[in-house]
Formats: structure tokens, sequence, C-alpha cells
């Protein structure tokens, strides 16, 4: 059965995690996606988070992603990429997360068919080493579709991985701005592969993260699709602060509990 959860930023971690508490709901943290908190007293900020949503769960922990490019044919590049998300996954497993986020960077621009199979095979050699790490630990590297337009891409690179670690994150959001398809379509291509979904709305030219219901996403549909192809997924409410994500979790409530009545 799909549970809810909520995205926090930092500023908003203690209030988040009382409201996530009195409505049973998961949580996840963003404060590691950024490179100066990555450079900074990463233990503290540890043990700070620790504290804030201990009893919370599931646990979801939204990774690096500020121009890493795990594909890059320069070895330095990729170097760089590693680094930043091994010390991230090992905050995530410090934490206690179930679930790491990563964007998968892919560049749609480049139309030549080389590239994406070159992009699948440099993606496969980044990330299976640090699926079998984080599978010690009991985490879900779930990786997020950005500009993708189309599903193909993500679902050649997960079949190939066949990982029960490596899984996928659904960004709605993302899909309404940068695919032709909708997200229904990309929910009934990829749902064996998504574990985790980011929620939130805007009007299909930029990514706003507006509360569900404020843009153009069908959800009694996305919400249909998911309960049929992703019935284990966690459905996060991503907007860019508590207030916006307070109303999202109300309306995905009351669609899923649409959802429920109409099957009977």
């Amino acid at each position: 059965m799909n549970r809810l959860s909520m995205n926090v930023l930092e500023e908003d971690l203690q209030d988040a995690a009382a409201f996530c508490r009195e409505q049973d709901l998961g949580i996840e943290v963003t404060a590691f996606a950024f490179p100066e908190k990555l450079d900074g007293d990463v233990d503290s900020l540890v043990d700070s988070h620790r504290a804030a949503v201990e009893g919370i769960h599931p646990l979801s922990f939204h990774g690096p992603f500020f121009d890493l490019i795990a594909t890059s044919p320069d070895p330095r590049i990729v170097d760089v990429a590693r680094l930043r998300h091994e010390k991230a996954i090992a905050a995530a497993a410090a934490l206690g997360a179930g679930y790491y986020i990563a964007h998968t960077n892919y560049t749609p621009v480049i139309r030549n068919p080389r590239y994406r199979d070159g992009w699948t095979g440099r993606m496969l050699d980044f990330w299976m080493p640090l699926a079998d790490r984080a599978a010690g630990s009991g985490m879900v590297i779930c990786l997020e579709n950005l500009w993708e337009p189309v599903p193909d891409t993500l679902q050649q690179l997960l079949e190939k991985a066949d990982h029960d670690s490596l899984r996928m994150t659904l960004d709605n959001g993302h899909v309404l701005v940068f695919s032709r398809l909708s997200t229904t379509e990309w929910v009934e291509r990829l749902g064996r592969f998504i574990v985790h979904c980011h929620l939130h709305d805007n009007m299909g030219e930029m990514d706003e993260h507006l509360p569900v219901g404020e843009g153009i996403e069908d959800w009694q549909k996305l919400i249909r699709a998911l309960k049929r192809h992703a019935p284990d997924a966690l459905l996060v409410a991503e907007s860019d602060g508590l207030a916006d994500n307070m109303i999202s979790i109300e309306r995905l409530k009351e669609l899923m509990k649409n959802e429920r009545d109409g099957q009977r």
C-alpha cells in the first residue's frame, strides 16, 4: 500500500518532524543535497537530523545533484561525482535512511544514439558498486528522472541493472515539464521499478514545485496508476516549504480515499 511522506528543508526540520509524527508520515531530508553542507561538519549535521527525525519512518534522503555527471568521459569529473555520493550515502546510512535519491542528469539534447548506449553503460559502472554498498545498509538507491523526454532510457538502465537496491524515483513535476508523455504513461511503463515518488505540480513550463492540485497534473488518474502499477511506492510531497507540503498531504489523502472508495 502506498504510504505518504514529505520532503523537508533544514530550516523547517523541527516543525516538519512534529507534523510527520502527528500524521504518521514518512520524511525526506534534503540538507545533504547542498555542497556547502557536504563540505561542512557532516557528523554534526547527521546528529542533529537523527535527533529530529527519531521514530519517523520511512526515512528518505536526497543526495547531492549540482553538476554531478556520473557518466562523463572525463574520469576526474566522475571522481568528483563519486566522492560526493559516497559521502552522502555514508551520511544516509548513519541516519538509517531507507531511500537515497539521486538525479540521473541525462542530457536529451544529445541525440546521437551512441550517447544513450554509452550513458547506460557508464551509469551501470558508477551506480552498481554503490547499490551493492547501499544494500548492506538496507537502503535503496532511487534514480530520479530529470530531463528525460521518454521513459525508455531509464527502463533500459534499470532492466540491465536488475538490482534490488537500484530502483527509481518518479518525479511527476519533471515529467510535466520535460516529457511529451503523461505521468500516468510513465507509471505504466516503469511501475515495476518505481519505489519512491516526488509529487508536486506545475503549469508545464517550469519546475515550480506547486502544491498538489495547483497545476496541470491529472492527479486522480496518477494516483490510480500508482496504486495499480507501483502499489508499494512511497509518495513524497515535494514542494519548497512546509506550508505547501501540508496542503499537498491533505489533498493526496483525499485523492487516495477517493480511489479506495471508487474500488468498492
